[in-house]
């Protein structure tokens, strides 16, 4: 068996294959569809207002405000082969924390924790980086699963468990695409260790 390193793998080939297998069946349940198809319609009636709330609710760092974590994103960008305008932002909190939020009028929005990105640099904020745009590159958002759980109509048990098993299988897709991004196995562990 030939295995390729990090480096020569494409970012779509580090996929863990569980979270590919259970997001396709996913995909076709009637309620993850319906939940889905609400969502859509929300959609068609007018933006959800995600950046209205980042911008409410953080700030946002541009380029000259924050060189290094545009570099960075940019970098991280390029390696996993995306090709969506991306924001970032930042807020107030002594947690260490991060998120990618799906994709809205065509940009991206990613949003770290204050403390977060006082407290790691280089590899290792490459790989939260990475983590959070291996969520949206892996299309994570496609199963709701928050709407899903918390929604008027419960889902069946058999659902709910396929649910919180796919959600850990797509954080292991979600450091891949970190790790693909940091290039560096002890920023990785850092990273890790730290969170």
């Amino acid at each position: 068996l030939i295995t390729k390193s990090l480096e020569e793998m494409d970012a779509k080939q580090i996929r863990c294959r569980s979270d590919l297998e259970l997001f396709g069946k996913l995909q076709a349940d009637p309620l993850v569809k319906k939940v889905n198809e609400k969502l859509a319609k929300q959609v068609d009636e007018g933006p959800s207002g995600i950046r209205r709330r980042l911008l409410a609710t953080s700030v946002r760092l541009s380029t000259r405000m924050a060189p290094v974590i545009s570099r960075l994103s940019a970098k991280c960008s390029e390696q996993l082969g995306l090709d969506i305008p991306l924001e970032i932002y930042v807020y107030s909190s002594p947690s260490f924390n991060a998120a990618c939020f799906k994709p809205e009028d065509g940009r991206l929005f990613i949003m770290f924790s204050s403390s977060l990105l006082e407290s790691f640099e280089g590899s290792e904020l490459a790989f939260v980086m990475g983590h959070e745009l291996g969520h949206h590159l892996y299309s994570h958002h496609e199963i709701p699963i928050g709407y899903i759980l918390k929604g008027p109509e419960r889902p069946p048990p058999g659902l709910a468990l396929e649910l919180f098993a796919w959600s850990r299988y797509a954080e292991i897709s979600a450091d891949r695409a970190g790790a693909h991004c940091a290039k560096d196995l002890e920023g990785v562990a850092r990273s890790l260790f730290k969170l």
